[in-house]
């Protein structure tokens, strides 16, 4: 079987027309919002709805692909090798990307001398940004995928066990057929949805409050183009494995990651495109919703810059020890920036309540700027998890499937 053979599906066809309708919903979208911003203001909460319940609806599906994931890990031999492998993988990666973010927000220094003047940027932040995180409600709320995953990992293991597994397998398969079909038709809207987010990004967070930041916007785009070319093109080299090639195959759903700011929304559908290439669907049920939860290397990599940014803007001193443990915080929280767009800006919030020596007096600043960023952030997110299904896949491939 040819690996990157691809088969008519539902994403080839549906996309090739909806990448056109996107494109004129991009411009609409800032037509919209440069002309009119007032009426484009309130389109903001038309996206806002959607993605609330775009996440309700693919939260099972993680769930449930979890557990069919483990389920079929005792169909395959090396079941306990393709474990040891996703975990190593992910923790390597992860922590890639926050030295990464380091890297780079120590040598841009983003953060230093940057002539602005807080009361010139607007420094409010929505309400839905207001958590507090010592409260039970608060962390459950953040680590609400974590926690999904872990019951998921429990369930999957018993179910496992169960003599009843092969019933309950039938079940999830139905239930990921009808998970699956409506997210198909919710997709049907997505350009008029994109169009509501591009025109209120536009009217809110334009070119004047985009300037005097533009400096840590572009240190977070270079972070992230250099982790996807270079550490995911080292590793796509060592493993003979064709990046770009493979990047061009998931182009559709990369654009759409990028429009909507959200990694999640391309979640059902870089399932088909990827098993219709001749990657293990077994493997690929179990390491991809994985990676939504501990694999996100762009929110490694912009909580990492942000946290820079910050020291620098304040001029803190840190220690070593500091950075160290800046670091393992950022491991943790990272993991809590799986959601719908702005969870990447809820999870910086988290890092420095926990971390303690960040002022966050100013974090609005940040926010000003997050719409721009939220893009690099979703597709890094996404790169990174579809390219360590297929690096995992290729790994523990079949010799007769690689032919």
């Amino acid at each position: 079987m040819n690996l990157f053979h691809t088969q008519k599906t539902f994403t080839s066809r549906y996309l090739k027309n909806l990448t056109l309708y996107v494109f004129v919903a991009i411009i609409g979208g800032v037509l919209s919002g440069y002309y009119f911003p007032d009426t484009s203001i309130k389109l903001g909460i038309i996206s806002r709805y959607f993605f609330m319940v775009l996440e309700t609806i693919i939260l099972p599906i993680i769930f449930m692909a979890i557990i069919y994931g483990i389920c079929h890990l005792s169909d395959i031999k090396n079941a306990g090798s393709i474990v040891w492998q996703t975990a190593l993988y992910f923790l390597i990666l992860s922590s890639t990307a926050i030295v990464i973010g380091f890297i780079f927000g120590f040598a841009v220094q983003p953060g230093a001398n940057t002539g602005i003047e807080i009361p010139k940027i607007k420094t409010t932040l929505p309400k839905n940004f207001e958590i507090n995180d010592t409260s039970i409600v608060s962390v459950l709320y953040l680590n609400r995928h974590g926690i999904f995953l872990i019951i998921s990992i429990i369930i999957g293991i018993y179910m496992n066990l169960s003599k009843a597994r092969e019933d309950f397998i039938k079940i999830l398969d139905q239930g990921l057929a009808i998970f699956y079909t409506i997210i198909k038709y919710l997709y049907c809207i997505l350009p008029f949805i994109i169009f509501c987010n591009i025109a209120y990004g536009i009217s809110v967070y334009g070119i004047n409050t985009l300037l005097p930041l533009s400096k840590v916007v572009a240190t977070v785009y270079l972070a992230d183009i250099v982790f996807i070319f270079g550490i995911l093109g080292l590793i796509a080299y060592l493993f003979k494995f064709n990046l770009w090639k493979f990047l061009i195959h998931i182009k559709e759903e990369i654009v759409l990651v990028m429009t909507t700011s959200s990694s999640k929304t391309a979640f059902p559908m870089i399932f088909e495109k990827m098993e219709s290439q001749g990657y293990s669907r077994k493997i690929l049920r179990f390491v991809i919703p994985l990676g939504y939860n501990f694999n996100l290397a762009g929110a490694c990599i912009y909580i990492s810059v942000a946290c820079c940014f910050l020291i620098q803007f304040y001029s803190i001193s840190l220690s070593v020890n500091d950075y160290i443990w800046l670091f393992v915080i950022i491991t943790i929280t990272s993991k809590t920036a799986s959601g719908v767009p702005g969870s990447g800006f809820l999870a910086l919030i988290f890092t420095l309540n926990r971390f303690g020596k960040i002022p966050v007096t100013d974090i609005a600043l940040l926010y000003s700027v997050d719409r721009f960023m939220n893009e690099a952030r979703a597709v890094t997110n996404f790169i990174g998890i579809a390219v360590s299904g297929a690096i995992i896949s290729k790994i523990n491939q079949p010799t007769k499937e690689q032919a």
